[in-house]
């Protein structure tokens, strides 16, 4: 069922104007999916844009990461606003959708997929891009970020994953990805969205399928303590970044979002009180929307002072959006995470 999906998305995407496309990466091949402006948009921008830059304009590119076990179709409901200020890129990481590892390869260790992530960003936008990622995406993205500062412009974390917690945080996890249990994914679906759509109950089975392929089951197994953000690594990035955090998501530890918040430097909060795991699935209008504010974000100043938060903690924020997107925009105040 779900591979008539992926056929479907695909379908539709090649009618609305998408460039479907193929490239290597360090020894992989990687399908995405690519989408530009419609011509009216397109119209609007180069107005908007002033008669000095019609003639070169040239849209910042936005390249957006899936997360474990999911693929490209999962920012299916978000693109058609993306694609208004973006050039649009979304990929399948080996392994999932169309994207295939290696010959003679099942799975690329975490290590493997962010090189890949790296030679593919590279390729497709050598001058660098926004970039945004989902669960594991948003892990991936953050090591994109570390190891490459001139690749990322700025970046949006969906609910990512990543931190290195302790052991014991992440068993619950694991318990829920790697178990055999009957009933176990309909806890997985519980865990996973604040109200689960009705049309992924049908999908259970093929949702435990996808589990079990070598590229998130052995994945999972062969994840080392070097795979996991260090505080190190999140000192090293000099993207402004902002988190989204579905506020219902019960399937990574909460202790992921005060990490991000303690550790990245300038991060804003952007929390979504009625959203689980998936932002991107879940509210689409409202993650479309921090997405596209991606470009106005700044790194944060060295001076700044951590903003007071709700229960009297502090977070550091980046620097302030102009007055006229403070109201309907990114929070410029975080509040304090449960932990």
């Amino acid at each position: 069922m779900l591979e008539l999906l992926q056929w479907a998305v695909t379908l539709e995407w090649r009618l609305r104007g998408a460039a479907i496309r193929e490239i290597p990466a360090a020894g992989s091949r990687i399908w995405y999916a690519e989408f530009q402006p419609s011509s009216s948009d397109r119209q609007a921008i180069r107005k908007a844009a002033g008669a000095e830059a019609r003639g070169r304009l040239e849209l910042p590119t936005l390249v957006l990461f899936h997360g474990l076990g999911a693929s490209s179709a999962s920012y299916h409901a978000v693109i058609p606003q993306l694609r208004r200020a973006y050039r649009v890129v979304v990929p399948d990481l080996p392994g999932c959708g169309w994207s295939k590892p290696p010959r003679g390869r099942e799975f690329l260790s975490f290590q493997e997929l962010v090189e890949v992530a790296e030679k593919f960003v590279a390729r497709v936008a050598p001058r660098g891009a926004y970039v945004a990622g989902n669960s594991m995406g948003g892990w991936i993205a953050t090591k994109l970020a570390s190891r490459r500062p001139d690749l990322v412009h700025a970046m949006a974390l969906l609910n990512p994953g990543g931190p290195a917690l302790r052991a014991e945080d992440w068993i619950d996890f694991a318990r829920i990805i790697l178990a055999e249990e009957k009933g176990t994914m309909e806890e997985w679906l519980g865990r996973m969205f604040h109200r689960p759509p009705f049309a992924m109950r049908l999908l259970l089975r093929d949702f435990r399928r996808i589990m079990k392929r070598p590229s998130v089951a052995e994945l999972m197994k062969t994840l080392t303590a070097e795979d996991f953000l260090s505080e190190a690594e999140m000192a090293r990035v000099k993207s402004p970044a902002v988190l989204v955090w579905g506020e219902k998501d019960r399937f990574i530890p909460d202790g992921c979002r005060a990490f991000y918040l303690k550790r990245l430097k300038g991060v804003r909060y952007e929390p979504l009180p009625d959203c689980g795991h998936c932002p991107q699935l879940e509210c689409p209008n409202r993650t479309a929307d921090i997405l596209l504010q991606l470009r106005e974000l700044r790194p944060a100043a060295k001076s700044s002072r951590p903003a007071r938060a709700a229960g009297g903690g502090g977070v550091r924020t980046g620097a302030a959006l102009p007055a006229a997107r403070r109201r309907g925009g990114l929070v410029t105040v975080a509040r304090a995470p449960r932990t």
